[in-house]
């Protein structure tokens, strides 16, 4: 049993079962990275405020924003083949449930689809889908989708932000698979290289192996469990990390066991001593490692947080190196370096050597010289950095295949729109708050970098003009055109009435004055007739008695009586005043008339008195009528004074009339120049709705689209000319929100929030809080190593004189990265992820070898400082070179993974390290020198007399 603690199988034991353990409760690492490798920003940032107001319309709440896209390889799209692409939607709209859709756009559901989702060149066509992201996982929602949008004789691909994010995702864990593979290989033939034995490699694969295992699972488990920090890079750094530095340790520890067997150690107290020297050097090392890393848990940035997982990886590896390598030390004892059997000690390292021996001859004039070739490094840094994703994607994947496309038929920016939120407290369905939408939308659409921009006000991505006063106004002219024409030819009938209302005024006054002198005619007819009758009244009372004799002397008498009866009708009526002649003939030839056949009559039936009394019948008659004249010509003369009087008012009232009629039509013509005036200027550009029209069924669509239920915020989208990752769309996206923002000051809306979402706006939110956040955690970093090099080297100097040479190493490499991505790559920048992982992986590994030297530097303290150093460098340079070589090699790995993020990170490393291993023994040896040292200048001979 003694033997059995004394082996350390118990180690051995408890870490076969922990490796166990781990891999049962390992979670499903893919599924994992897509749930929660997205990248993560403070919520006070524009686009996850855009992602809140987004909410508020339930059918975009929690979903993955899909595109389809159907295009045809060459040609147009035919009749034919939009009839085949319509057959594709409408059968997947009938079972958008089966797939988890919850809003479709589909490139002929109505005008604006059809403007905004079919190419002008018509080649392309698009559907836009919302798919519930409880459905199923991302990379399921692409194949299911990929599968039913085959369309004969159609190319048809599935992109969009979230499957593109999903292909990044794929392309990383791909890469490393490549790396882990490529990684084990290289270690095994470097360390079978250094140790000329086939074992060790293998121990030291399988330590490190075992520390990887059991940290990704905690990690792992911590992230689905505990939301810990994770995203697609996480994995792929715990790999190099951990077989980087875990095989420095291992060589550092494998070494030092070697050089004890070699002095005549048995297994034991090889290992034992191995652990107490060696193994304070890795605690050293790693506790520096383990410090820079978890200061990352003080950054705020998602990616950068995510880095904290290689802490977890170092403290196990420390734990699995100082506890499970002791089993196989005493175990194999001098046969784990088999085939090897003699063991030599500590060799000197003739590089590290001759450069801290030069530089502490002349450690000025090496320290001006390393100044002057690294500074113009330093000063040549570019920090414009490329944040699009979708670069990091290989062009033959279908989703950035699909993406290609969509941006060679269309603008750019038209796969990843941005989205303009506008959410207030009230309704904004009101014409007061629709215009203040579309002022928003036309000063968006004025952008010289904005290709489309489409909101409620203009749901197909141009004005609507009968929405607009411009058009309002053209009719209200076109009104005024006609009644001014109206007015014209009134005017004209007004002039035409009132000459002839002139000529009715004059006839009416002739015609009143003749109805006046009939009138008096007809009354002197009357008083005469009056006059004959009562005539004949007494001529009738005087010939009464004389009957009998008249009656005897009728035959010869006749003629008498007929002439005294005209004489004395015509002395009556002569004596009737005002009858003209015509008149008098007139009565006289009735009167006459009348005598002749009386005296006819008379003379037939012999009774004179008969004859009388007809005359005076014929002659009551007269006065009869002649009363009636009279009564009719006054009725005449009155009705004519009134057509005399109406005609003298109208002939009086139009020219008024006419006058009015000028001033009105004068007045129209200056309010018409008014209206043409201000429908020609800027102002007729503005929305104007009818309240009545905003609940109509044409309307209404524009507002389901683009204004949540509650009606209390709206959504302005807008297509941007370029690239939406590129630097321009992404500056443009919050610089277009500032100014919508502006625009609202002073309105209703001015305390509404405004925020952009999409893409452009994410990327540009990345941006900004990875720069403001990379500096914050820089310093956190490489405050947290400061002080752990303190307690390392006991020196306050000594740690400056570290981070010193580990920044200069770091911005040399990024400079002389720059140039060799260009080159090589043929890429004009950095992927902005690169300067960061690039900066902890130099720092967090470069201050290794740093801690090996100063450590071997304080255990050699027989003699000076200069001599100490120089020792050190010797025998450390042989671990840093091989330790370098070695974690280049790992970095290596990276390289084929095809992802520009590694392969750049892989490079800077690289370089860095390369820089560190040449360096690193000028400037410590530099500093030890001056600080402890001085300079002493050689001493002036004395003067002899």
């Amino acid at each position: 049993m003694q033997k059995f603690f004394k082996n350390h199988v118990l180690s051995m034991i408890a870490w076969l079962v922990i490796v166990v353990l781990a891999l049962v409760f390992l979670p499903n690492v893919s599924q994992l990275t897509q749930q929660h490798a997205n990248v993560s920003l403070p919520r006070n940032v524009q686009s996850e405020v855009a992602k809140t107001i987004q909410n508020d319309w339930p059918d975009k709440k929690n979903t993955y924003d899909v595109a389809v896209v159907f295009n045809k390889k060459t040609g147009k799209i035919t009749a034919d083949d939009g009839s085949v692409i319509n057959d594709t939607v409408s059968y997947i709209k009938q079972h958008k449930s089966k797939y988890g859709i919850k809003e479709i756009l589909a490139p002929n559901d109505n005008l604006a689809t059809q403007k905004r989702l079919q190419s002008k060149d018509g080649t392309t066509w698009i559907m836009q889908l919302s798919v519930a992201k409880k459905h199923a996982p991302i990379d399921q929602v692409e194949r299911e989708l990929a599968r039913v949008a085959k369309t004969d004789g159609i190319r048809t691909y599935v992109t969009g932000s979230d499957v593109l994010q999903n292909a990044f995702s794929n392309s990383v864990q791909e890469g490393i698979k490549k790396t882990e593979i490529i990684t084990v290989i290289f270690i095994f033939i470097v360390l079978v290289i250094v140790f000329r034995s086939p074992i060790v490699p293998l121990i030291s694969l399988l330590t490190v192996g075992v520390s990887f295992i059991t940290s990704f699972s905690i990690v792992a488990n911590l992230v689905e469990r505990a939301n810990f920090p994770f995203s697609n890079f996480t994995q792929v750094f715990m790999v190099i990390v951990l077989f980087g530095i875990g095989t420095d340790y291992n060589i550092l520890l494998y070494d030092k066991f070697k050089e004890n067997l070699g002095k005549g150690m048995d297994r034991y107290g090889a290992m034992k001593n191995a652990l107490k020297v060696a193994g304070k050097t890795i605690l050293f090392s790693g506790s520096s490692i383990l410090i820079g890393f978890s200061a990352l848990a003080l950054a705020k940035f998602s990616i950068y947080q995510s880095a904290v997982g290689v802490a977890v990886g170092v403290a196990t590896l420390l734990v699995v190196l100082l506890t499970l390598n002791p089993f196989f030390m005493v175990v194999l004892g001098e046969k784990m370096f088999w085939p090897v059997k003699k063991f030599t000690g500590e060799t000197k390292d003739k590089l590290w050597h001759g450069l801290s021996k030069a530089t502490l001859s002349h450690p000025i004039i090496y320290l001006l010289v390393l100044t002057v070739v690294v500074l113009p490094f330093t000063l040549m840094y570019s920090s414009h950095l490329n944040y699009d994703d979708t670069d990091e994607i290989a062009d033959n994947v279908p989703a950035k295949a699909g993406l290609l496309v969509v941006q060679k038929h269309f603008s750019k920016g038209m796969a990843e729109p941005s989205y303009l939120y506008i959410k207030s407290k009230h309704r904004l369905d009101n014409e007061g708050d629709l215009k203040l939408i579309d002022q928003v939308t036309q000063k968006l659409q004025a952008d010289k970098d904005v290709a489309m921009v489409s909101s409620v006000t203009q749901p197909y991505g141009e004005a609507i003009s009968q929405f607009y006063v411009k058009n309002q106004l053209n009719t209200v002219n076109s009104g005024v055109d006609d009644a001014r024409t109206g007015l014209n030819k009134l005017g004209k009938a007004s002039k035409k009435l009132a000459t002839g209302a002139d000529k009715l005024s004059s006839g009416a006054s002739e015609l009143q004055s003749g109805t006046s002198r009939l009138q008096s005619g007809a009354d002197q007819l009357q008083s005469g007739s009056q006059q004959v009758n009562s005539g004949l009244n007494t001529l009738n009372s005087q010939l009464a008695g004389q009957i009998s004799g008249i009656q005897s002397l009728q035959s010869s008498s006749l003629t008498q009586v007929k002439q005294s009866y005209q004489k004395n009708l015509l002395k009556n009526v002569n004596k009737i005043p005002g009858l003209s002649a015509r008149q008098k003939a007139a009565v006289l030839k009735a009167a006459g008339g009348a005598l002749e056949q009386s005296m006819a009559q008379m003379t037939a039936n012999n009774n004179l008195a008969v004859q009388l009394n007809q005359l005076q019948a014929a002659v009551g008659q007269l006065t009869t009528a002649s009363g009636q004249l009279s009564s009719g010509l006054g009725q005449l003369n009155s009705s004519t004074g009134k057509l005399s009087s109406g005609a003298g008012k109208l002939a009086t009232g139009t020219p008024k009339i006419t006058t009015g009629l000028d001033d009105v039509n004068n007045g129209l013509g200056q309010g018409q120049t008014y209206l043409t005036g201000l429908a020609d200027s800027a102002a007729a550009d503005t929305f104007y709705i009818p309240k009545e029209y905003i609940n109509s069924d044409v309307f209404k669509q524009a507002l389901t689209a683009y204004v949540s239920p509650d009606k209390k915020s709206a959504m302005i989208i807008v297509v941007f000319k370029t690239n939406p990752s590129g630097d321009v769309a992404t500056k443009k996206s919050q610089d277009l929100s500032l100014m919508a923002q502006k625009s609202l000051a002073g309105t209703k809306l001015a305390k509404a929030s405004v925020a952009m979402g999409g893409q452009s706006s994410i990327i540009e939110d990345t941006k900004n809080t990875a720069s403001r956040d990379f500096v914050r955690t820089a310093a956190i970093m490489l405050i947290g190593i400061g002080i752990a090099l303190i307690f390392v080297t006991q020196s306050l100097l000594q740690p400056l004189y570290i981070l010193g040479t580990l920044l200069i190493a770091y911005f040399c490499s990024l400079t002389i990265n720059q140039w060799l991505v260009k080159a090589l790559l043929g890429r004009h920048m950095l992927t902005w992820n690169t300067p960061f992982f690039s900066f902890i992986m130099l720092v967090a590994l470069g201050v290794d070898y740093s801690i090996f030297l100063m450590t071997r530097y304080r255990e050699l303290s027989d003699a000076s400082a200069s001599r100490r150093i120089l020792k050190a460098c010797g025998i450390i340079g042989v671990v840093v070179v091989s330790a370098a070589i070695i974690l280049a090699g790992t970095f290596a790995a990276l390289i084929p993974s095809g992802v520009p993020t590694l392969i750049e990170v892989a490079m800077a490393v690289i370089v860095g390290l390369l820089i560190l291993v040449l360096i690193m023994p000028i400037t410590l040896s530099a500093g030890v020198k001056l600080t402890y040292e001085g300079i002493h200048l050689p001493k002036r001979k004395k003067l002899t007399k």
